[in-house]
């Protein structure tokens, strides 16, 4: 049970797991995934009779991605559950993810109760078990870590989490849970949260910025960072009339139909980013809520103009970290609140009106034959999903996040999802579900060797869960086989027996259908916008059409992947 602040001695009732639920119930948290075992079976419990919604998932790393997609959509922290020994080691990569991709996650496994350690236990998980120390303490890849040894460290333990739920950055937490504290008594838990808010711009840097970024001079590269403050960042962009470039994960912060959207960067990104700053003479540019990564700017020297960055991030490590040999300007600073109090120094400016090359829409020449184009998919998918639904859309690790990220546009944050951070495969194919459980319908756009690798179509069926799947089945890892004949080499190991997913979908209680022809496509998406619970759409995809790798393939090039084709 949770009771407020000063309220008097604590009271013991019920269990230590009933206790832990209520507190996260009082956080907020609404949604859990996980795989159950006996390790952790009274937490399940306890979870399964609160209003939190548990969900039994196919595997621990599946169970972690829709965590990460659930918390992002909805802006909580959401659980993850997990028993002992593989159960937690198959949480690492979510773990990971989570930490890479900003969310607010935490994993609760079960752990070795203290009479059992050192005694040959199975699945024995302890500070001392092979391996699965760093798992149970903070550090790269926690923000907080703990082994529940006692009832009473739970209040201290959620005091903490609540605080974390507020880090603006993410907050991934780990905390083993032992059978013999699962199933103590509880004492009542406390929540008290001490929240300064996200930093404040200085004033004397807002000045400064104002000296350092001209009207008409300057470029905004918006991130992930930013998608909060979309608003902030447009009025900001029209005051200064600086055009806006976004990162792939930051589509969506500035309209991409605004005449003031240069385009995308990065991984599947936009040509005509770059020749703007070949054809302008762009004195600085102002980067808002990105690490620029190399999925983000490939590190290229044309996005570097001669007067650095200005960067504005509420993590100061960000700054000078992706170009160590580009001056640097960096503002701790939430950006919302730095774009607010920035474009009022613009109020007086006259009207500017800067060289931007207007978004170019894309329309595939008509095609006669079997098979579909990548450029025909994504015209049905901007047309049906984008503009004629209000579904959020992932994509996958692969070619997948080139095709998103170069072909499709959108005017609002919070629409579109691609891990190009820490890039797991499989987290689109199951964070789908998390993604659709906290926004309503959600559409995947996922390879054939993704879905071959990762699925929960299971799980979505026996939920309900109204995701959907449009695979793009060309039999192959196409990322892995571009990548290789661009730098020379004859493919090899990159090919598998055309999958029919359809038939797999069925057998799993998920409903779908085939498209091997592009005048299919729009009634296909439709069918699958328009199913209350779970449908997949295997799209047979002709090979005919390379998908834009070259990017990502030029970087391999600059980190030595062949140095015999460098020479």
């Amino acid at each position: 049970m949770v009771v407020p602040a000063g309220s008097g001695a604590p009271r013991f009732l019920g269990s230590a797991s009933e206790a832990f639920v209520a507190a996260l119930v009082a956080m907020g948290v609404e949604q859990a995934f996980g795989v159950f075992g006996g390790g952790i079976a009274p937490f399940c419990s306890a979870l399964s009779q609160s209003p939190i919604r548990l969900m039994h998932c196919r595997s621990e790393a599946g169970a972690s991605f829709a965590a990460i997609e659930s918390s992002l959509a909805s802006g909580r922290l959401t659980v993850v559950v997990a028993t002992t020994g593989p159960g937690l080691t198959s949480l690492v990569t979510g773990m990971a993810a989570a930490r890479s991709e900003g969310a607010h996650v935490l994993f609760v496994s079960g752990a070795t109760t203290p009479a059992q350690r050192g005694r040959g236990a199975f699945q024995e998980t302890s500070y001392h078990a092979a391996g699965l120390g760093a798992l149970l303490q903070p550090g790269s890849l926690l923000h907080c870590a703990q082994m529940l040894e006692d009832p009473a460290e739970l209040a201290p333990l959620c005091a903490r989490l609540a605080n974390g739920l507020h880090q603006p950055g993410g907050f991934v937490a780990h905390v083993g849970f032992p059978l013999s504290v699962q199933t103590a008594p509880g004492q009542d838990v406390a929540i008290r949260v001490s929240h300064a808010g996200s930093p404040k711009p200085d004033p004397m840097a807002i000045t400064r910025c104002r000296e350092l970024l001209r009207p008409g001079r300057f470029v905004i590269w918006a991130g992930f960072g930013a998608r909060h403050a979309a608003a902030e960042v447009r009025r900001l962009a029209e005051a200064a009339r600086a055009p806006v470039m976004c990162s792939p994960r930051g589509k969506g912060v500035m309209p991409e139909s605004h005449p003031l959207f240069l385009g995308v960067t990065g991984l599947g990104g936009h040509a005509r980013v770059s020749d703007y700053f070949a054809d302008t003479a762009v004195d600085r540019v102002l980067v808002l809520g990105s690490r620029l990564s190399e999925m983000t700017s490939f590190w290229s020297q044309r996005l570097a103009p001669a007067g650095g960055f200005v960067h504005v991030d509420v993590d100061t490590s960000a700054f000078g970290a992706a170009y160590p040999n580009v001056r640097t300007f960096g503002v701790q600073s939430d950006v919302a609140e730095f774009a607010r109090e920035l474009s009022h120094q613009y109020a007086d400016e006259a009207p500017l009106t800067p060289k931007v090359m207007r978004r170019a829409s894309f329309k595939p020449l008509p095609k006669v034959g079997p098979l579909v184009r990548y450029s025909a998919l994504m015209s049905s998918v901007q047309r049906k999903v984008v503009e004629h639904s209000s579904a959020v859309v992932l994509t996958e690790a692969g070619n997948s996040f080139m095709l998103g990220n170069h072909y499709l546009s959108f005017d609002a944050p919070h629409r579109y999802r691609v891990s190009t951070q820490f890039g797991s495969m499989g987290q689109a194919a199951a964070g789908v579900l998390g993604a659709a459980c906290a926004r309503g319908k959600a559409v995947a756009l996922v390879g054939d060797g993704a879905l071959l690798m990762f699925n929960e179509l299971s799980t979505a069926a026996k939920y309900g869960i109204p995701a959907v799947w449009v695979v793009l089945n060309d039999a192959r890892y196409g990322m892995v086989e571009d990548g290789m004949r661009s730098i020379g080499w004859t493919p090899f190991e990159t090919d598998f027996p055309r999958t029919d997913f359809v038939a797999i979908a069925e057998a799993m209680g998920v409903r779908g259908t085939r498209v091997t022809d592009e005048h299919q496509l729009d009634k296909a998406l439709g069918e699958a916008l328009e199913a209350d619970g779970p449908f997949l759409v295997d799209v047979w995809i002709d090979l005919s059409e390379q998908a834009p790798t070259n990017r990502r393939n030029d970087s391999l090039q600059r980190q030595g992947v062949n140095p015999e084709a460098a020479e």
